[in-house]
């Protein structure tokens, strides 16, 4: 995918710094619906991430009790988890996260 290789251009150092993160979280809210590079934890502490890496996913088999789970589909409707939202299509991302305490 071609954010994978722009992603894979980003050494992982920068990428896991919160720096980075807060630099390109206006981008990636607008480029990535759903997606942020920033937020707040428990006890105030202020969470970072960084991705390093997106693959997307061609071919998936699995079962759960002997029963397969069928096809490698988009995900329609999609699913929203505050920062971490589930994109359209399979896909895997690598992504560093760094936690910083706030007093």
């Amino acid at each position: 995918m071609p954010l994978g290789r722009l992603l894979r251009a980003v050494p992982e150092r920068l990428a896991a710094s919160p720096a980075w993160a807060t630099l390109v979280d206006p981008v990636a809210r607008r480029v990535l619906r759903g997606v942020r590079t920033r937020g707040t934890a428990l006890a105030g502490r202020r969470e970072f991430y960084g991705a390093t890496d997106l693959r997307g996913v061609t071919g998936l088999a699995g079962a759960l009790d002997g029963i397969p789970l069928g096809d490698l589909a988009p995900v329609d409707p999609a699913c929203r988890f505050g920062f971490s939202s589930t994109p359209r299509r399979p896909s895997v991302t690598d992504v560093v996260t760094t936690i910083v305490e706030t007093t």
